[in-house]
């Protein structure tokens, strides 16, 4: 990236008080937290992991399990989710920013580190790479890379209620008019798939895929066939809606 030091950091942004599904990401399957799963699906990429959480007493429970994990936390405010990650990523002098969410617990790390070299081959301080936004990986897959400077330039001139809540608007949404949006397409087409936790019925499901199919130990693709050869499965939550970021 145009001769900089990189210091890339995957930012997790989780909480306990979750708006649909309160305490997920310290409910279990097969033993273990799901915040517990995504940590080591995100180590495999190996790119330095930050845990961005709320000073909120509630949170305190995860905050120690993270720590006891060898996770770095950072707390910041409940509500200001962008405020919560831009102080987080300052916090670490990273420079490039991984952003993943604690309500998905099978987001593939060595896709994530293809996404990343993808992102540097191809990248300035003024690009955004999303997922997400080619919707060929299942939703739930997505993370989002950019700089530290156009993280930066989101804060400083947020608006609305969902750019605060939700990190990326400003750059997903090219809003100044001048971000080099990078594409990354998967060789599929199963966006329809809904990998994310936000329901009790999202949650049935991963226990399934965790539980009966070991789906936690697979890459994103085997992940995808097991869905493929089981259609009962993706019955499960396809009636679930997922919440725009401006709503």
């Amino acid at each position: 990236m145009d001769n900089m030091v990189n210091n890339p950091y995957i930012i997790v942004q989780a909480r306990m008080n979750s708006e649909r599904l309160p305490g997920k990401v310290m409910k279990t399957i097969a033993g273990k937290p799901l915040i517990e799963i995504l940590f080591e699906r995100l180590k495999k990429s190996n790119i330095p992991i930050l845990l961005a959480t709320s000073i909120n007493k509630e949170n305190d429970i995860l905050v120690d399990f993270a720590e006891s994990n060898r996770i770095k936390v950072f707390r910041g405010s409940e509500d200001n989710v962008l405020e919560r990650y831009y102080e987080a990523a300052k916090s670490e002098n990273c420079n490039i920013i991984i952003r993943a969410t604690g309500d998905n617990p099978l987001m593939d790390g060595i896709l994530i580190r293809n996404a990343y070299s993808h992102f540097l081959s191809h990248s300035n301080e003024r690009s955004f790479l999303s997922i997400g936004s080619s919707k060929t990986y299942p939703l739930g897959i997505s993370v989002s890379i950019f700089s530290l400077k156009l993280l930066e330039e989101a804060f400083i001139n947020a608006k609305l209620q969902g750019e605060f809540e939700h990190v990326t608007p400003y750059m997903s949404n090219n809003i100044p008019g001048n971000i080099n949006n990078i594409s990354y397409k998967g060789n599929m087409n199963k966006y329809h798939y809904r990998l994310t936790i936000d329901t009790i019925a999202d949650f049935e499901l991963h226990r399934i895929l965790i539980e009966d199919y070991n789906c936690n130990e697979m890459e994103i693709n085997d992940i995808v066939k097991v869905l493929d050869s089981h259609p009962e499965l993706i019955r499960i939550n396809e009636n679930i809606v997922q919440k725009e970021w401006n709503e």
